[in-house]
Formats: structure tokens, sequence, C-alpha cells
């Protein structure tokens, strides 16, 4: 016992940086699109803020990679704990655009060292299955606690003070970041990088991505100042960072359940299943209902986020490039529909937009259907 407790601290302490520096990230999403005036952004821009560092993984991730090989996990961890701290401060320090996207672009540097990080000392592990599922968990912890304390904050001090406290909060991931121990291996120095047509699976993926992580995770606020008109900003920005709190606990409870679906009725008949309840809440969403359609879209999207991997390496030899893949077009297209979510935060036909979108799903649903040879239940 004391020999596995000692194991998971290695674990632990990445999981913990990781989870600290989410902290500001997670807090923006629920407060740019309604306060971005506030801290001198445009509304031209909040697309681009939100997305940016998504864009910067999705380039970098190979080149990230390749640091590891040659310096290891330690220092980079350190390294991208820091900068996600005084990444968190500067967002409402008010010192431009210019500063803010470098802001963002170094966050999503951060992010990928400090996620690569914790995944890897996870898999260091003997338990590995107990390991990524403890990480996970207190990965989660630090975007909670922001989304709890944030709009507290907003009632309490200026917008442009909120991050300078968040940022405070989250220095606790530097120090987790220190306590960690070099790793005895380092990954090898070579790495590749393709491109190819998508599948129709990974191209279900990055339009289920761009739907819900991107558009509607930046339209959640606009849908909810329609269809309540009279509500200030501060219950706005209390009521997004609810659902993203929502969304987040969803993701730490749903697995087991998803997985155990999958099992009984068909992992391709779940996934799909899933894919269709989204469609639903999305247009409920969007259609005026937007409190229970945005608890559909985020109970079922975090049933198809869970199978995913599983779905992507479904009769593939290498499965490991196949769930890199399949993650690389999620990212893709939450970052492609954060940027239009953006965009679109003014546009008065959101309704036809979201429309469009969950045909285009639906009839990708049914040819992954088709080729997989199994019926919808």
């Amino acid at each position: 016992m004391r020999k596995h407790i000692a194991e998971m601290k290695l674990p632990m302490y990445a999981s913990f940086s990781l989870s600290f520096a989410l902290m500001g990230d997670a807090f923006l999403y629920s407060f740019l699109p309604i306060n971005a005036s506030s801290i001198h952004v445009p509304f031209i821009w909040i697309g681009t803020i939100l997305s940016i560092n998504r864009f910067t993984r999705i380039l970098l991730n190979p080149l990230i990679l390749r640091v590891f090989s040659l310096v290891g996990f330690r220092i980079p961890i350190i390294v991208a704990a820091t900068v996600s701290v005084l990444a968190t401060a500067g967002y409402g320090a008010g010192f431009g655009i210019a500063i803010l996207v470098l802001l963002r672009i170094l966050w999503g540097i951060s992010y990928s060292v400090l996620r690569v990080g914790a995944i890897t000392y996870a898999m260091d592990y003997p338990k590995k299955g107990f390991a990524l599922g403890m990480s996970q968990s207190i990965i989660e912890s630090g975007p909670l606690l922001a989304l709890l304390v944030g709009p507290l904050l907003f009632e309490e001090i200026s917008p442009s003070s909120i991050f300078l406290a968040i940022a405070l909060l989250s220095t606790p991931g530097v120090y987790f970041a220190f306590k960690l121990r070099e790793r005895d291996q380092r990954p090898a120095q070579q790495f590749s990088f393709q491109i190819s047509f998508p599948s129709v699976f990974n191209r279900l993926a990055f339009l289920a991505a761009f739907a819900v992580e991107g558009m509607l995770v930046v339209l959640i606020g606009a849908l909810l100042m329609d269809a309540h008109p009279y509500w200030s900003a501060v219950e706005i920005t209390a009521t997004v960072a609810g659902f993203l709190i929502f969304r987040r606990i969803c993701s730490l409870l749903i697995s087991p359940f998803a997985g155990w679906s999958a099992d009984r009725y068909g992992l391709a008949n779940i996934y799909s299943g899933s894919i269709l309840l989204i469609c639903l809440g999305v247009l409920l969403a969007t259609s005026g209902w937007v409190m229970p359609g945005l608890i559909l879209v985020f109970t079922f999207y975090n049933v198809n986020a869970s199978l995913a991997a599983g779905a992507a390496s479904a009769g593939k030899d290498d499965v490991t490039r196949a769930v890199s893949i399949n993650a690389t077009f999620r990212d893709a297209g939450s970052a492609f529909g954060a940027l239009a979510g953006g965009f679109l935060l003014t546009n008065n036909h959101l309704s036809l937009i979201f429309t469009a979108l969950t045909l285009l799903l639906i009839v990708h649903t049914w040819v992954y259907q088709k080729r997989n040879k199994t019926l919808l239940v």
C-alpha cells in the first residue's frame, strides 16, 4: 500500500498542476462572451481569443513531443505551469488585443505540455486505469472551482481584477510542478505529422465538436440573453458558469454508464444515439427551450466523448494512431467552432445555422451506421 501511494504521488502532482492551470481558461469561457467590453475586447475578437489556443495545440503537438524527448518532462511542466498563471493574470489587465492573443497562444502551448505530462505520469503507475481515472477527477476540480468562485468574485471586484484573483488561486499548480521527479524514460525523438482526408467517423467527430464544444459553448450567453432579456450580466455569467460546471460534472460521472451501455447495446449504436440526442438538444436550445436543451446536449455529448476513442479505434490495427487522429479532428472542430461562434454572437439567425448543422450531423450519423452495418434501435 505504501508503495502504491508513493507511486501515485507523481501522477497526482502532474494532474494538480494541470487542474490549477485550467482555472483561468475555464472562467474565460463563461466571462468573455458576455463581458468582453469590460476588459476592452471588441465582440469581433471574442471567437479568436477563445479559439486561438486550440489552433496552437493542433499545430504544435508534434513539436511538444520533441521537447519532452530532448529535455524531459519536469522542466517543461514547471515552465508551463508558471506561464499559465501569468497568462491568467494578463487576461483582464487590458494590455490590448495583440497581447491577449499572445497570452492565449502561450496558454495553448502550456496546456499541451501539462496535458501530455499528466497523462504520461498517470500511465507510469502500475494500475493505469485507476491512475487515469483519478487524474481526470483531479484535473476537473480546478475548472469547477473557478466556475464556482468566478461569478461570486464578479459581484465584489472589478472585472479586470477577477483574473488576477483567479491567477493567485492557481499558483499552487506551480508548487505541484516543482514537486515532480523526472521520469526514467523519455519518448523517442522521432515523430511525424500526417494529414489525410478524414473518414466519415472523423468528419462526424469534427462536426459534433464544432457544434457543441465550439459554437454552442461560446453562444450559451447569447442564447440565454435572448430567452431572458431582463437578466443582468452577472446572472447570465453565473448561469453560463453553471452550465459549464454541469458539463464538467457530467464528464466525471457519465463514463461508466456510457461504457456499460456500449457493452450491452453496441458501441456504434450508443455513439450514434448520443449524436441524435445532441441534435435534439441543440434544436431545443436554439428554439427558445434553452435550459432543457443545454442539459440534453451536455449530458449526451459526454456520452459521445467518452466513447470516441473506442469508436475511432474499432477495427483498426494501429489503435494509437487512430485515436490520435480522431483527437486532432475533435480539437480542430472545437477550435473552428469557437471561432465561428465569436463572429455569430450578434447574429439573428442562430436557429437556422444550428438546424443546418444538426442536419449534417444526422446525415453523417446515418452514413456511419450504414458502414458499420448496424441499425438504430
